[in-house]
């Protein structure tokens, strides 16, 4: 369900017209901008919901510029896509390009739904209009939302037409309409989900009704994601997780202990004590870079009481949630991405240096935008929260966890065997099952709190690599339990300040404050930290 793609081979079509324009070409750049958007979102997230290690307090984190990048290429990418429409509506006959249509429609709408869940209400039937707008005015988020959802239906019908014009597909590869269907079907289970607390009864009958389409991002051929390649030169086209800590420098980033714990990394000897197996996932998400543990310098929290975690054991190095302590110079000493999603090495105890290390994939990772086991998360929520169809909740959260470990761990192109010791430390089927199990059993006996706690859990940890939809969880159920900041961290955003530049220059956008919240997000102030 991945193109690898060299991203210098893709035209630029700024500056070009309806008459000149190629739709390839202009269809190529609406789909890098979105995914630079997405990326844009989803590296603020993951910091947010602890997947992974974030220094200082929420507001240091959440700035007025935080939203720069992914405001202006929305709007810059619907432009493009005005354009696509121009493109469209000069054709002859028989030369129209619906499918070009359909894939923008849909992208559109996944970007507003996008800029509402994280700024609230934005431009819409403004924008874009310079001559009879300069200042656009904001549209409420539900008016967005539901603009979206029409505009999914009209996205779908320019899918099902019979066209002999292919777009490039650089998301799925060769393209293949009922791709892109089964995303806009799966981008309404999305929209209604997050409706569910405001208008449970749409909700409700919404995602019956995607389901009964028969359509949806249902198994891992059909995962939505942006494939890397191991290309740098002459355009840098590697994974990001790769390129920023698998270069000269070393590590730029630290892992979460947090997620460590979520995942059982550690082991079972204080400062912390671990609670169930290892999570088979763990050599593929993180990698350990020495079989030093940290200590003295390495490890500046030791014996303060401020912490949660400090150190989880097992060479597994991290950082507490929102610690601002000073940062040791252990760049090539702390645990990294290993090969899944950012193409990466696999931890099979070698414990090389992530910049020397002798095998990788080299950077050609994936983003993975929404997934099959994103699906079932969400029909697993609904299930519970609003007895929707598709499966029982237990069942739902049983195939999400099943698609995600099928995903990650077919996902290695590279050996997982250690060299010296001939030792494969492959995750199993019999680990797969003992992990299900036990999350089953726990499911089966927590109450209803703690069965959406579970659901919410198990989503953050399949969603490695991308944040946004564990932040829609978190608002929206107030899970998974998490770690609180360890420092006086602030109100958790529940939402992001509109970009300065925005508020400088129109009148009609006002500067918002972290806790205000999107429209579907009706939980109390403080509901989550």
């Amino acid at each position: 369900s991945c193109e690898v793609v060299e991203l210098e081979l893709l035209e630029n079509p700024n500056n070009i017209t309806v008459e000149s324009a190629d739709p390839n070409f202009v269809l190529n750049d609406i789909q890098l901008t979105f995914r630079g958007i997405y990326n844009g979102y989803s590296g603020t997230d993951t910091g947010l919901t602890r997947m992974r290690y974030i220094f200082g307090t929420y507001a240091n984190n959440l700035t007025e510029q935080t939203l720069s990048n992914e405001w202006q290429q929305s709007y810059q990418m619907f432009g493009n896509i005005d354009l696509l429409q121009g493109i469209n509506e000069i054709a002859e006959e028989g030369e129209e390009i619906p499918y070009h249509i359909g894939v923008a429609q849909i992208l559109e709408a996944y970007a507003y739904f996008l800029l509402v869940d994280h700024a609230g209400n934005v431009p819409y039937s403004q924008a874009n209009n310079p001559e009879e707008f300069p200042n656009p005015s904001l549209d409420p988020g539900a008016a967005v939302y539901d603009a979206q959802l029409a505009l999914l239906d009209e996205a779908i019908a320019n899918l099902s037409e019979v066209s002999v014009k292919i777009p490039q597909d650089i998301f799925y590869g060769d393209f293949d309409a009922d791709n892109w269907i089964s995303l806009a079907n799966t981008l309404k289970i999305r929209a209604y989900l997050n409706l569910r607390l405001t208008k449970p009864d749409e909700a409700r009958a919404g995602i019956n009704a995607a389901l009964s389409s028969g359509r949806i991002i249902n198994s891992v051929d059909e995962d939505f994601q942006f494939g890397y390649s191991n290309v740098q030169n002459p355009a840098e086209s590697r994974h990001p997780f790769f390129t920023g800590n698998y270069q000269a420098a070393g590590s730029g980033q630290y892992m979460s202990n947090n997620l460590y714990d979520l995942m059982n990394a550690g082991d079972d000897q204080p400062p912390f004590i671990e609670t169930g197996d290892p999570d088979p996932r763990n050599r593929y998400y993180f990698y350990r870079q020495t079989s030093n543990a940290p200590s003295g310098s390495n490890l500046p929290c030791e014996g303060d009481a401020a912490y949660d975690y400090c150190y989880v054991g097992n060479l597994y190095w991290g950082r507490d949630h929102t610690d601002d302590a000073g940062i040791p110079a252990d760049n090539v000493r702390r645990s990294t991405y290993g090969v899944y999603p950012g193409g990466g090495a696999f931890d099979r105890d070698v414990f090389e240096q992530a910049r020397a290390v002798s095998e990788s994939m080299e950077g050609a990772g994936v983003v993975p935008i929404y997934t099959s086991a994103n699906t079932h998360f969400a029909l697993a929520e609904a299930a519970l929260t609003l007895n929707t169809g598709g499966g029982s909740p237990a069942s739902l959260l049983e195939a999400g966890i099943r698609l995600n470990m099928e995903k990650v761990l077919d996902f290695p192109t590279v050996s997982t065997v250690n060299p010296d010791t001939s030792e494969d430390f492959a995750a199993t089927s019999s680990d797969v099952n003992d992990y299900v199990n036990r999350v089953l059993n726990e499911f089966n006996t927590a109450n209803a709190a703690g069965k959406l706690d579970i659901i919410a859990r198990e989503n953050l940890i399949a969603s490695f690599g991308s944040g946004v939809e564990p932040y829609n969880t978190y608002r929206r159920t107030g899970g998974p339990t998490l770690q609180s900041p360890i420092i006086a961290g602030g109100a958790f955003p529940r939402i992001w300040r509109y970009p300065e530049t925005e508020v400088d220059s129109n009148p009609n956008i006002s500067q918002q404050p972290l806790t205000n919240r999107t429209f579907w997000d009706n939980n109390p102030p403080g509901f989550i930290d």
